[in-house]
């Protein structure tokens, strides 16, 4: 059966047995390559000229190159058209998100074969080839944090060729690489030490001077024009050819542009201006900027047409794989938590967040619930200057006495003027009593949102929990009942800061255990929304069950195998399975976290955008 090639000629050997230094020539599509050589030995440009080579062979529709740079010496070609991705060893995600990616391809690429060999098919349904390069394993393999990753290499190593998928690495050593060397039908040694060779070959050859690229490689393709018999894949001396330098006026630099219409008016930056490319797999560069948002982001390819139309988005980055907008729909996820360690970019996050709703929720209610820390001073700062309605309840080291406990003025006020009413002395009607900030806000959401003296939080009216929480014992049937038709409910942001919220004490749970569920019940009929800008741990079992059923969206800043080791069995992620969060997911940069979708049981990495200040 006739077989497909990929043929590069990357130099030339030197067989003296028939006197003729045959052009070195590689097969991509029969061969795995391994390249070994000391440092300055011309590893490098042997990558480089293999690349360039492919440029000229091969185009967009059957060719795309993979690179892992763990010696960072191909960051230039990058912006090379076939170039599909190009990852360093700065991040781990990148070189988990890699092995993910050809992972898939292979799994989709089987499908398609169907059993038969990629170099033998020539069926209807397209394969793009992929090139992997691995430059410098040994830093791969000595890295602890990539130790998961070296079976699937293996594996890769094994069952990628057949499947479309040519391998090739450079190395300075073959310390524990030896396992690979049996799927490696191609290779090459530059300066090494002489029982290295022994090594590789598992043949004695010659000893080779210091010179950049000359060393030795076993003959995969017989040369054309041979006349006498010498031993097929027995190592040879190769001198392989030097990589064009892409200097502006080189003749590569000219065949590349007119081949892959370089344009200098257009083109993303990731493209290197070129029209005719492969599709880029991304990376961040650092921060999430604004202007870094704009330029990276993709359309998502679900939605390129009949695009749904979202009442109340909000995109606070992009996920690590396709770079699509990370948005959450406020119209439908009402109860929003954020967890994560104290620097990892909760109140950036926050920003964001509230940036988008002060304008699209610009006739909403901002209600800020803080703490000592007063965390939410600067949010509410800027509700309070752009005019919006807005009231705030956090400790302070004033006291509030109760206000009067008759429905004269309590359902009649407006809630900016709130705080002043209950900060106003006590008439003959009151009671001699102060208010924490607890109290404050349930009589606020009692005033405002639902009868917490009834409501069904208990069948005592008299002796409701809130009421008698705020009240005592004695008083509390005089607190006055919420009446909608007198006061309708008015859209809503709560934004919940304070770490009072969290705790198992019977008056401080009632918010948790009773209030939440039913105002999240009413949340989209009344457009509510609660966000829970610091999620502390909840002790009380009955309490963590309510929140997290409450919850209907998650943003997490910390590395998520190590979260949901340590508070897994109290949160929404108890269910997860630690060691496959691990094997799925590298730990977290600065700027990283997951965007939990609870409903939809989806679950993504993200990079948040970085807003230092307002716009």
């Amino acid at each position: 059966m006739d077989k497909r090639n990929l043929i590069c000629t990357l130099g030339q050997y030197d067989i003296p047995i028939v006197q003729k230094q045959p052009l070195f020539k590689v097969d991509l599509l029969d061969k795995n390559i391994a390249l070994f050589g000391a440092a300055m030995s011309g590893k490098t440009n042997f990558l480089k000229l293999l690349i360039q080579t492919l440029h000229i062979i091969t185009n967009p529709d059957d060719e795309e190159i993979f690179i892992l740079d763990f010696g960072g010496a191909l960051a230039s070609y990058k912006t090379m058209p076939l170039v599909a991705a190009y990852f360093d060893n700065s991040n781990e995600e990148y070189v988990k998100r890699v092995f993910r990616i050809l992972e898939e391809r292979i799994k989709k690429n089987t499908e398609i074969l169907e059993g038969t060999g990629f170099s033998s098919y020539f069926g209807e349904k397209k394969i793009v080839h992929t090139t992997f390069i691995i430059d410098n394993l040994n830093s791969f393999q000595d890295e602890p944090r990539y130790s998961a990753y070296q079976e699937k290499f293996a594996k890769m190593c094994r069952d990628g060729l057949s499947k479309g998928i040519s391998i090739v690495f450079t190395a300075s050593d073959t310390k524990e690489l030896s396992s690979y060397l049996n799927n490696f039908g191609q290779k090459i040694a530059f300066e090494m030490p002489s029982d290295k060779y022994i090594e590789i070959f598992n043949s004695k050859v010659s000893e080779i001077g210091a010179i950049p690229g000359r060393g030795f490689a076993n003959v995969t393709i017989k040369p054309d024009n041979i006349e006498g018999t010498f031993r097929m894949n027995a190592p040879y001396e190769v001198q392989c050819y030097i990589s064009d330098q892409m200097e502006p006026d080189s003749s590569f630099l000219f065949c590349l542009k007119s081949k892959y219409h370089y344009n200098e008016e257009s083109g993303r930056e990731e493209n290197g201006k070129f029209d005719r490319c492969v599709k880029k797999h991304l990376t961040f560069n650092g921060d999430l900027t604004r202007d870094e948002y704009q330029r990276l982001k993709q359309e998502p390819i679900t939605t390129k047409k009949n695009i749904p139309w979202i009442p109340c988005p909000v995109s606070v980055g992009l996920d690590y794989i396709d770079f699509c907008p990370v948005t959450i729909d406020f119209s439908e996820s009402r109860v929003l938590g954020i967890y994560g360690k104290k620097g990892y970019g909760k109140t950036n996050l926050l920003r964001v967040i509230l940036e988008d709703l002060f304008k699209k929720k610009s006739s909403s209610r901002f209600v800020f619930f803080d703490d000592g820390r007063k965390q939410l001073e600067e949010f509410y700062n800027r509700c309070e200057s752009l005019g919006l309605d807005c009231i705030k309840f956090y400790e302070t080291k004033r006291n509030s006495p109760l206000p009067p406990n008759n429905d004269s003025g309590m359902n009649q006020k407006t809630p900016t003027d709130f705080m002043d009413i209950i900060d106003k002395p006590t008439t003959a009607s009151g009671f001699k009593k102060t208010l924490s900030p607890f109290q404050q806000f349930y009589h606020f959401i009692n005033d405002y949102y639902m009868d917490l003296t009834w409501n069904g939080i208990s069948n005592n009216q008299l002796k409701s929990p809130v009421a008698t929480y705020i009240y005592g014992e004695e008083m509390a049937g005089l607190m006055p009942s919420y009446n909608e038709e007198l006061n309708p409910i008015k859209p809503t942001v709560f934004i919940l800061q304070s770490k009072m919220l969290y705790l198992s004490a019977n008056g401080e749970k009632q918010f948790i255990n009773n209030i939440l569920p039913k105002l999240a019940a009413i949340a989209e009929e009344k457009d509510l929304i609660f966000i829970f800008t610091d999620v502390q741990k909840i002790t009380d079992q009955e309490s963590n069950n309510f929140f997290n059923n409450s919850l209907n969206a998650i943003f997490l800043l910390d590395s998520i195998a190590e979260f949901a080791a340590e508070r897994g069995q109290k949160t929404v992620f108890g269910s997860m399975d630690v060691k496959g969060l691990r094997e799925e997911y590298a730990r977290c940069e600065t700027g990283d976290g997951y965007f939990y979708d609870i409903e939809a049981d989806k679950l993504m990495k993200m990079k948040f955008i970085r807003q230092d200040k307002w716009r």
